[in-house]
């Protein structure tokens, strides 16, 4: 693990349970939980999605770049992180061939190589507002409580990955039926809510004294549990479970909103 924040409890250079053992991969490298989202039969295309705890925005810039969503907006509670993600996309979209040919309709991704970037800089992040670059914004917020307008969708799909226990200490169990709920309201109708479930044990390796310490006197007060409360809170809010992956060390819930 990268250096862990004191503030907020997440990681830099997050390297998660998910993730293959070792260093954290290279930006090339596809995350293995969205080849797990697409293997359930999910597909982001064309979709506007929200990725809640972006950390350093590689599964937002991937699911822009690689899975073709419409739009993405990440957000992240850590600003250092919201700025490294402003510079992986910058980065992403500066490797891009756009379409050469009015007919041509496909991008190419890391087309020209990082010396080009090295001689020659980056494109701004306000480029992405060319047609062939997709719409990815990066957002400083603590989404549970955030008003920002550029945050309440409609979205076709909310991914909340490797980040809900953080959520759940933090607000503990009336923030995390809060959050559950502006999820449901932040979805378009037949949107999905994709959720990496942390279990209760990982709860419980997040306690440490470097890393909020506050988060042991909330861990006791807490009475909802990953594997045994959430799928209930989520249906009471009309998100329903339609598909499941145990695939990886953690497992991947989608729920559709009615």
């Amino acid at each position: 693990m990268a250096s862990k924040s004191t503030n907020y409890g997440n990681y830099q250079n997050y390297l998660g349970t998910n993730h293959a053992p070792g260093s954290p991969p290279a930006i090339h490298v596809r995350d293995l939980r969205l080849s797990v989202i697409s293997s359930l039969g999910f597909s982001f295309k064309g979709c506007r999605c929200l990725d809640i705890g972006c950390n350093d925005g590689s599964v937002s810039t991937q699911i822009a770049f690689e899975f073709d969503a419409s739009e993405v907006v990440g957000v992240d509670i850590d600003p250092k992180l919201v700025r490294k993600a402003e510079e992986l996309y910058s980065l992403k979209a500066s490797r891009v061939r756009p379409p050469s040919e009015p007919f041509e309709r496909e991008r190419l991704l890391d087309y020209y190589p990082m010396s080009a970037i090295l001689r020659h800089g980056r494109l701004p992040a306000s480029a992405s507002v060319a047609s062939h670059w997709p719409s990815v914004k990066f957002i400083a917020a603590d989404w549970v409580v955030s008003t920002d307008p550029a945050t309440t969708g409609p979205y076709d799909a909310i991914l909340v990955l490797s980040v809900i226990k953080w959520i759940h200490l933090e607000h503990l169990d009336e923030g995390l039926v809060k959050f559950f709920h502006k999820c449901k309201t932040s979805l378009a109708s037949g949107g999905y809510l994709i959720l990496e479930v942390q279990g209760w044990e990982s709860y419980q390796k997040a306690i440490r004294s470097n890393a909020a310490p506050h988060f042991a006197k909330n861990l006791a007060s807490l009475q909802y549990r990953p594997e045994t409360s959430f799928t209930k809170l989520l249906q009471d809010e009309g998100l329903h479970l339609c598909a499941t992956s145990d695939q990886l060390r953690r497992p991947i819930a989608i729920y559709r909103k009615a």
